[in-house]
């Protein structure tokens, strides 16, 4: 499968449109909807968080596949782990 890439987008007339679709959510609940969408997908259970000393949060998880729980990272770490395993299993 061709990996998809990011190209430039091209304006009408010097201007675009956007969207406010899910700008209620908080940054927090979007990036954690979307681990739990690809971890639903890979057949991982369960996300496991922690909480740093300075509030910050960060995730584990085990895939279906291994023995051992990932290392506790960032959402955004985590979502790259879980896209990439996604891809590779659609490879």
């Amino acid at each position: 499968m061709k990996q998809a890439k990011i190209v430039p987008g091209t304006p009408e007339n010097n201007s675009f449109d956007t969207t406010t679709k899910n700008t209620s959510l908080s940054q927090r609940e979007t990036l954690e909807e979307v681990m739990m969408n690809l971890a639903t997908y890979l057949h991982v259970l369960e996300i496991k968080t922690l909480t740093s000393s300075r509030g910050a949060i960060f995730y584990s998880l085990r895939m279906p596949q291994q023995s051992f729980d990932m290392s506790y990272q960032s959402a955004s770490n985590t979502i790259l782990e879980l896209s990439r395993a996604l891809v590779k299993r659609a490879t």
